[in-house]
C-alpha cells in the first residue's frame, strides 16, 4: 500500500474582531461621558435654577 503524502493545511486561522469591537465600545462610552460632562458644564446653572435648587 502506498501512503498518501501529508500536506499542511493552507487555511489560515480565522481572525477575530474582539479587540476592535471592545475599542469601539470604549471610544463611544468615553464620548458619551464627555458629552454629559460638557452639558453639565454649560447648562448646569440653568438646570439648577429651573429646578429651584439654588
Amino acid at each position: 500500500m502506498s501512503e498518501m503524502p501529508v500536506t499542511p493545511s493552507t487555511e489560515e486561522p480565522k481572525k477575530t474582531n474582539t479587540g476592535l469591537i471592545i475599542g469601539i465600545v470604549v471610544v463611544v462610552l468615553l464620548c458619551c461621558c464627555c458629552a454629559v460632562v460638557a452639558g453639565g458644564w454649560f447648562f448646569g446653572d440653568t438646570l439648577v435654577q429651573s429646578l429651584g435648587m439654588n
